[in-house]
């Protein structure tokens, strides 16, 4: 029934799983109080009673009762109309939902790279926690959260003013702080103007590739969901804020710093696609980026600039996983956080079987600036067949820790120097538990999407992590392979069962069962987390030999 047993919470849960859902609700925590589950109904009034609105009611019983109360989840089914069994198969599939309160005297401790290598030798106290997305913060210790508050902290962003010399004439784009509610919205006004396939032609000229990860042409998701529209309905568009990759804090900036420049963006793609529906899906844990996304909806909605398009805010909950497409796809649906088989891509078949562009943030925050300014402003920075610029996250070693905007085809070597390393470096480690390393002898390779030096170095979303000699790439390839056991959706068995058998054997320093289970757990595995896996362990391999083994 729950395939996904990885997570404390899940295995905590589990337990009293067979009771609850026979109706037979096991009490493991305190009865919910009258008075909490009166605020519960009342919060549940304002949700619709559908199933697609299961993550979100599930976020009002973690912020009525702290955890999830088995009496406040009967509640939600009856509300939703779901079966208890199924609502509590997607509870446990994410991994932030508590199944008892914290006690007021808890610390929880960040195990993310950035917080392991800051900890140094030392070990801090309290129950581990997956990384919490602080790593710029991250410095002299681990980040630790005590009592029961919510995991949350401003990006400190001071390093963007230093690394602006670096972009050709002192020139910053995504970067670029617009002042007043709207700053005119003058992309949209352009883009306005021109009929869709106009505008659509318009991203074709300026080359613009997705900044998620993948780095598929921009025009080519658009038009392949226009052109499925004929068969499956009008297309929706999703802008992807869910941004859970250890390394990476870009999204949270934009959303916190300049959230009507994604907007805007929005605003700009529905006119493409032709949507009147949008969904900006936000991190679970990044409560001030959802509160800036709500502040800019309704000073758009005020002022008329989002008219015949609703946009609505969807939360996750916690899980590597959570960031690939399909599985923000599911959750919008009210489903199980796994992933889809593919094809059919969603850009065919994707919400409810219609076409379904998806953009993370930062690529929607560079559509504005190109109807505002033109394709070949946006070509005039980048390297050929990458064009603009790429929002670099830097953690871990460097004294200088935060957002960069640099050109794509940068080297990582000037990237580094930026960043001021504050210790001799092994190396670094890029494109999160997916991606890979570089050697300090092989910094000079350019950022570019793809494998950068064809052996598993990836940029990803954007986060390098500087990798001090003295934590060392043996340990940084356990920190992801445990991660990426600790974080698999259970769903398909090569990755549930691979992942924790590759961190045991590296545990163990069995360098034969690695090298078996690098091919049974990269081809056979469902989505990118488990095919990607294995990707650290070869890319160490490669950038440093036998020193690893």
């Amino acid at each position: 029934m729950v395939s996904r047993m990885v997570s404390s919470a899940s295995q905590e849960a589990t337990g009293s799983a067979t009771q609850w859902v026979k109706g037979e609700i096991d009490v493991v925590t305190e009865a919910a109080s009258g008075v909490a589950l009166g605020e519960l109904q009342e919060a549940l009034a304002a949700l619709p009673r559908r199933r697609t609105q299961a993550l979100p009611a599930l976020h009002l019983v973690d912020e009525v009762f702290g955890f999830l109360d088995y009496s406040a989840l009967e509640e939600v089914a009856k509300w939703i109309h779901m079966p208890r069994a199924e609502l509590f198969a997607v509870a446990t599939s994410y991994t932030e939902f508590r199944w008892h309160p914290l006690a007021s005297d808890s610390v929880r401790v960040c195990r993310g790279m950035s917080c392991q290598i800051a900890a140094g030798e030392s070990a801090a106290e309290g129950e581990a926690h997956e990384c919490m997305f602080l790593c710029a913060a991250a410095v002299d210790g681990a980040m630790a959260v005590h009592g029961s508050g919510r995991i949350e902290a401003s990006v400190d962003d001071s390093v963007i003013e230093a690394a602006r010399a670096i972009v050709p004439g002192g020139l910053t784009r995504v970067t670029r702080r617009r002042t007043g509610s709207s700053a005119g919205w003058r992309g949209w006004e352009t883009a306005s103007r021109l009929s869709p396939s106009e505008a659509l032609a318009l991203v074709r000229e300026s080359g613009l590739l997705g900044r998620g990860g993948a780095y598929f042409p921009v025009h080519l998701k658009w038009g392949g969901a226009v052109e499925a529209s004929s068969r499956n309905g009008q297309p929706l568009l999703v802008a992807n804020g869910e941004e859970g990759e250890p390394g990476t804090f870009k999204d949270r900036w934009l959303m916190e710093s300049d959230p009507q420049r994604i907007l805007e963006g929005i605003r700009i793609a529905c006119h493409v696609l032709g949507a009147s529906e949008a969904y900006w899906y936000i991190n679970g844990m990044a409560d001030r980026s959802a509160a800036a996304a709500t502040e800019a909806i309704e000073a758009a909605t005020a002022s008329g600039l989002i008219d015949g398009v609703n946009v609505e805010i969807r939360r996750g909950a916690g899980g590597y996983v959570c960031g690939e497409e399909s599985v923000i796809l599911e959750s919008i649906e009210g489903r199980r956080a796994v992933p889809r088989l593919k094809p059919p891509y969603p850009t065919e078949r994707g919400l409810w079987g219609r076409p379904t562009a998806i953009n993370s943030v930062e690529t929607l925050a560079n559509v504005p600036d190109i109807f505002e300014f033109g394709a070949d402003w946006f070509r005039e920075v980048g390297a050929e067949g990458m064009p603009g610029t790429k929002l670099i996250q830097l953690s871990g070693a460097f004294r200088n820790r935060g957002v960069v905007e640099l050109p794509l085809g940068t080297s990582v070597a000037r990237i580094v120097e930026v960043g001021e390393p504050s210790a001799p470096l092994a190396g670094v480690t890029m494109g999160g538990p997916s991606g890979g390393f570089l050697s300090a002898e092989n910094l000079d390779t350019p950022i570019a999407p793809g494998a950068m030096d064809g052996h598993g170095a990836l940029l990803g979303a954007g986060g390098i992590i500087a990798i001090p000699r003295s934590f060392g790439i043996e340990r940084a390839l356990a920190v992801w392979a445990e991660y990426n056991a600790n974080e698999s959706c259970g769903k398909c068995t090569p990755c549930r069962e691979g992942s924790g058998r590759m961190a045991s054997a590296l545990a163990e320093g069995n360098w034969a069962d690695v090298e078996a289970l690098i091919p049974l757990i990269s081809a056979g595995s469902l989505c990118g987390l488990g095919q990607m896996a294995p990707n650290p362990v070869t890319s160490a391999r490669h950038q440093f030999g036998g020193s690893v083994v």
